[in-house]
């Protein structure tokens, strides 16, 4: 039997950093807002009814996480990228990553059951989390369940406008599916396509899979096809972005200048940018990979509240939305910086 020799002070703390590895605090965010956004768009800005919604968006965010770690486990132990997660390791064991996920979820319910219960938001969540479950079980044996996950996500947004009312906005449903369209770019293009070589070895077809990506050598071997549906994916993405703006339910200008859609210009273009960045660099270079989807993540983050800028700013005040917006900009990157030191590269 091993006898650690350090302090059971420094034991509680490096198996505290080892559950927050396993949350992926740096991406917390996206799905974290997500039920918030809704609530937002279909006219809600009591702060404590967002703040409970914050809540649920992150414990939506620590179940599909954990959950998917949980049931990827033997796979994972199989990667050499990811074999240092705290799962596959054994520091966490896969009965306490069970309570965690499991926590979730029943905490996330009860919430929504004491203070938004009607039938249709509290079904909605319900199924939200039944998507999620679906995509974490199935993902390695069934092509296209990224578009089960975005479903989830869609889910999540309209069950936070649903706690506003019975009736959903339009605006909150577009936003609702700009989430989808970023989950099913980041989980079915970005994610499964740095995984290619070690998926095509185990058998596993994911999207890029069933385009007819793979490895030769050090380099990924990318159809036409695919590189087409990847951009097509992505224009889909930056356009359903673009409707509130298009349809007049945000505007364009910002105390008249037109600050919203020259930055929305702006983060399309470094989006796009990241995008091929993505699709172009070879096997080698898969931190680079890494790199380049973080900061295309980390963008996509800002889409939804750049576009909804002067609604934020008219309901909520400026002070707020300005501290909001450089909020989401640094607090993935001291979460990497936290857990993974100067590089900013997670365990993906």
């Amino acid at each position: 039997m091993m006898v650690s020799i350090l302090p059971k002070g420094f034991e509680i703390v490096g198996d505290i950093r080892e559950y927050i590895k396993l949350i992926r605090p740096y991406g917390i965010l996206f799905l974290g807002f997500t039920p918030v956004f809704g609530a937002l768009c279909n006219g809600e800005f009591d702060a404590f009814h967002l703040s409970l919604l914050l809540i649920i968006g992150l414990l939506g965010h620590i179940f599909v996480f954990v959950q998917n770690d949980y049931y990827d486990m033997e796979i994972d132990r199989q990667s050499k990228y990811v074999v240092q997660r705290p799962l596959t390791t054994g520091v966490i064991s896969r009965s306490n990553a069970f309570i965690l996920f499991l926590c979730s979820f029943c905490v996330s319910m009860m919430l929504a059951a004491v203070f938004f219960f009607s039938v249709r938001s509290f079904v909605v969540l319900l199924v939200s989390f039944l998507l999620m479950t679906l995509y974490n079980r199935y993902s390695k044996r069934i092509p296209g369940m990224e578009y089960v996950l975005g479903a989830a996500v869609l889910m999540y947004g309209l069950f936070g406008a649903l706690t506003v009312s019975d009736e959903i906005s339009t605006l909150a449903i577009i936003i609702s599916c700009v989430g989808f369209m970023q989950w099913v770019f980041s989980v079915g293009v970005s994610a499964n396509l740095k995984d290619v070589e070690f998926d095509t070895k185990l058998g596993i077809r994911t999207t890029p899979v069933l385009f007819g990506v793979h490895a030769i050598g050090n380099q990924l071997k990318k159809p036409v096809r695919f590189i087409m549906y990847t951009y097509a994916i992505k224009g889909i993405h930056l356009l359903v972005a673009m409707l509130p703006f298009i349809l007049g339910y945000t505007s364009i200008l910002l105390n008249g200048y037109p600050i919203p859609l020259v930055g929305f210009f702006i983060l399309a273009c470094i989006l796009l940018f990241t995008t091929r960045g993505i699709l172009t660099t070879s096997l080698e270079e898969r931190n680079l990979m890494l790199r380049y989807e973080g900061v295309h993540e980390g963008l996509a983050l800002l889409l939804i509240p750049l576009v909804l800028l002067s609604y934020l700013v008219e309901h909520v005040g400026v002070l707020p939305t300005f501290c909001f917006m450089l909020f989401l900009i640094f607090w993935p990157l001291l979460s990497l910086r936290f857990l993974f030191g100067k590089t900013l590269i997670p365990l993906e």
